[in-house]
C-alpha cells in the first residue's frame, strides 16, 4: 500500500486519486496512518456483501430491541 501525506492531498491530488485507482492507499497525518482512500470498485468488492447494519433506536427492528433489552436484564441480575 502507498503512503501519501495529507499535504499531498491538496498539492497532487491527482497522482493520489490515480494511485488510489489502482490499490488502497493510505493517508498519513503527523507520518501515522490516518486514512485509506480506495476506488468504489475496491471498497464494494471488500465490503459489499457485509451484511450489518446502524439503527437509529428509534427504527431498529423489533428483534434487536428485544435482544438488547434481553442483555441489558443479564447485566442488571449480575
Amino acid at each position: 500500500m502507498k503512503h501519501y501525506p495529507s499535504t499531498d492531498l491538496k498539492q497532487n491530488l491527482g497522482d493520489v486519486l490515480a494511485a488510489a485507482s489502482q490499490q488502497p492507499v493510505s493517508i498519513t497525518r503527523h507520518n501515522k496512518p490516518r486514512y485509506v482512500l480506495m476506488s468504489i470498485e475496491a471498497y464494494e468488492a471488500r465490503f459489499g456483501n457485509d451484511s450489518r447494519r446502524v439503527y437509529a433506536a428509534e427504527d431498529a427492528p423489533l428483534q434487536h430491541v428485544e435482544m438488547l433489552e434481553e442483555y441489558a436484564a443479564e447485566l442488571d441480575r449480575d
